[in-house]
């Protein structure tokens, strides 16, 4: 991708505006009702976390019970093996299908047809986590990358709160996997338009008449649908995954 700017698209006007700013609100109406309907869900990171941060385990109750500590303080958050994780998989299942709708809705008629994936289905729980973990961070990446050259500024403030939440999935992917939570440091870097492609494409059989996702993003259009073509891989993904193998 270049580092082009261009020309906000002002066809919609202020009307565009205000589709963007609701289907934004409707997308975090969803998320917060989810985080409600999920009861005493909690994020869950492997054993070996714990021994890294010093923590320790220990026994209560009746029902032998275990409850983490660091020193002789009892930690507030449990953490459970990847097997546990159901409830933060389905979230991050349900916030890739609301992206796919979200940019739909902002894109219309312009909007990308749904591409044909191969190779997405998982065998095992962690097969399906550290591929996860790759997807989650090329969409981090990939939004980076987009961010500087969207001249909308409701198209950016709706890339960027998408960014936030896939830098979420992404930092939970890596704690619980028990990698750096950013392999960038401080500073996170984009991802380059080919290197994104490179990591995708094995897993695309047919854009069905979509746009190239290699070829060159000349505006807010074109790089929504590239976006899009992401969120629809993702989705995609989780869809076949989560209900098969978190039983």
């Amino acid at each position: 991708m270049t580092n082009h700017r261009f020309s906000a698209n002002d066809h919609n006007g202020e009307h565009s505006n205000h589709k963007l700013t609701g289907l934004m609100q409707e997308s975090a109406s969803r998320r917060t009702f989810l985080r409600r309907s999920i009861v005493g869900a909690t994020i869950v990171a492997p054993a070996g976390l714990l021994a890294a941060c010093g923590a320790q385990t220990t026994t209560t109750g009746s029902n032998n019970a275990t409850t983490p500590t660091t020193g002789n303080k009892t930690g507030a958050l449990a953490l459970h093996p990847i097997s546990d994780s159901k409830a933060a998989f389905t979230e991050i299942m349900n916030d890739e299908t609301a992206h796919v709708t979200f940019l739909q809705g902002a894109l219309k008629s312009a909007a990308r047809p749904k591409p044909t994936f191969k190779g997405l289905q998982q065998s095992d729980i962690n097969s399906f986590a550290n591929l996860s973990q790759v997807f989650e961070n090329v969409g981090v990446g990939a939004y980076l990358m987009a961010a500087p050259a969207i001249s909308s500024k409701a198209y950016l403030a709706a890339a960027g709160s998408i960014l936030t939440i896939e830098a979420r999935h992404a930092g939970f992917l890596d704690v619980l996997l028990q990698k750096p939570i950013s392999a960038n440091g401080a500073f996170d870097k984009p991802l380059a338009q080919a290197d994104i492609v490179k990591d995708v494409s094995p897993f695309i059989v047919s854009l069905n008449g979509g746009p190239d996702p290699s070829g060159p993003l000349k505006n807010d259009m074109d790089i929504l649908n590239f976006a899009l073509l992401l969120e629809f891989l993702e989705a995609e993904f989780y869809t076949l995954n989560v209900p098969n193998l978190f039983k």
